[in-house]
C-alpha cells in the first residue's frame, strides 16, 4: 500500500481544516488521531510547516500540538527542529501489548452491559465498511478500526481507563500498517465479528475475549516482524 501517510520520511498530511476558534485543540487531536490510527509510519518524521499548511492553519498551534505529543513520549523531537515518531523494539511492543490486552480486555467486558443499542448499530456500521476492498487497502482501514474500538471503549464510562488507553494507542498504533495483509484482514474481522455477537448476547466475557484475542493476534504479527528487521539491521 502506498500513501504519503505510512512512507517513512516527511509525511503529508490529509486532515480536515480547522476553525480558527478550536486551533489548538483541533491541531493535537488531528495529530494525534493521525499517530494513534496508524496513519503515520515510525521513522516518519513530522514537520510543522508541512502540518500548518495541511491543517490550514499558522505554525503556532501546530507547534503547541506537537510540543504536547512530545511531552507524552508519542513524538520524538529532532534536531531539526522537526518531530519524528519513535522507533518501537520488540520487546517494548510486546510490553504494550499485554498491557492492552489486560486494560482493554477489562474495559470491554465493561462496556459490554453498558453499551447502547445505536453504539452497537455504529459499530456495526463501521465493520460493514472495514469489508469494503478499496477500504482495506488504504489508511481509512486503520482509522475506522480505531473507530470501531473506542466506540466500545467509550461505552464503558471509564475516563481514567480510556486516558490510558489512548496513551498505549500513542505508542502502538503506528505499528498497525505491518498487519495490513489478507492474513490480517481475515483474523481483524473475525475478532470484530466475535466482539459484535458477544455484544448483541450482552456477554461480558465473550466481548473480552474477542478483544484480547484481536490485540493479541496482531501483536504476534508485529512482533515477528520488528524482530526480523532487529536481526537484518544485525
Amino acid at each position: 500500500m502506498k500513501s504519503p501517510l505510512t512512507t517513512p520520511g516527511p509525511v503529508s498530511f490529509k486532515v480536515a481544516r480547522l476553525e480558527r476558534e478550536t486551533l489548538h485543540d483541533r491541531a493535537y487531536l488531528e495529530v494525534k488521531k493521525a499517530i494513534m490510527s496508524g496513519a503515520i509510519m515510525p521513522g516518519s518524521t513530522i514537520t510543522i510547516r508541512a502540518m500548518a499548511a495541511a491543517l490550514g492553519t499558522s505554525p503556532m498551534p501546530v507547534r503547541e500540538a506537537l510540543r504536547r505529543l512530545v511531552a507524552e513520549r508519542a513524538l520524538e523531537m529532532l534536531p531539526t527542529r522537526s518531530v519524528s515518531l519513535p522507533v518501537m523494539t520488540a520487546e517494548k511492543f510486546e510490553e504494550v501489548s499485554r498491557i492492552r490486552i489486560a486494560l482493554e480486555g477489562l474495559v470491554a467486558e465493561t462496556a459490554a452491559a453498558r453499551i447502547t443499542d445505536a453504539s452497537i448499530r455504529h459499530m456495526r456500521q463501521i465493520n460493514d465498511e472495514m469489508l469494503l476492498p478499496r477500504v482495506q487497502r488504504s489508511p481509512a482501514y486503520l482509522a475506522k478500526n480505531q473507530e470501531f474500538h473506542f466506540t466500545l471503549y467509550q461505552a464503558a464510562g471509564m475516563p481514567v481507563a480510556m486516558s490510558i488507553i489512548e496513551s498505549l494507542w500513542l505508542q502502538s498504533g503506528p505499528l498497525l500498517n505491518h498487519v495490513l495483509s489478507d492474513l490480517g484482514f481475515r483474523a481483524a474481522n473475525d475478532h470484530h465479528g466475535a466482539m459484535l455477537a458477544a455484544l448483541a448476547k450482552g456477554s461480558g466475557k465473550a466481548a473480552r475475549a474477542a478483544v484480547e484475542a484481536d490485540i493479541a493476534d496482531a501483536a504476534a504479527v508485529i512482533v515477528q516482524l520488528l524482530r526480523r528487521k532487529a536481526r537484518a539491521a544485525g
